[in-house]
């Protein structure tokens, strides 16, 4: 087993129980790897090496934990979320230049005339 020297820097996260137990972050950047570090009063008592994939992976599963404790959305989410997309559209449209605007129009008018002279078809 390699060991590496303990960084300079690094980010300390402690236990929800007390003060004695902790998680130490630091990077190894010489070794292209981030360090997770286990400690109990002044020892570490384990670590877990992690490239950057690994720790990638292990941020989606600290970020979906972190919104399963959030609970589901509140009910003014969706209605606003429904508002946003509206307004995306009103948007969208507003950004086409003219001439877009009319050959876009014509299209649909088009699409609906075929449509009824289907329907009368059948």
């Amino acid at each position: 087993m390699t060991v590496l020297p303990l960084p300079d820097r690094g980010r300390w996260v402690w236990d929800a129980r007390d003060r004695t137990r902790a998680v130490r972050v630091s990077t190894h950047g010489a070794a292209g790897l981030l360090n997770l570090s286990v400690w109990r009063d002044d020892v570490c008592v384990g670590t877990v090496k992690l490239r950057p994939d690994e720790a990638a992976e292990l941020v989606g599963a600290l970020t979906e934990g972190l919104a399963r404790l959030a609970g589901p959305p509140a009910p003014d989410a969706a209605r606003l979320a429904a508002v946003e997309d509206r307004l995306a559209g009103l948007e969208a449209r507003l950004a086409a230049p003219p001439g877009r605007r009319v050959a876009d129009g014509a299209r649909a008018a088009a699409a609906a005339v075929a449509g009824q002279v289907l329907r009368r078809l059948r």
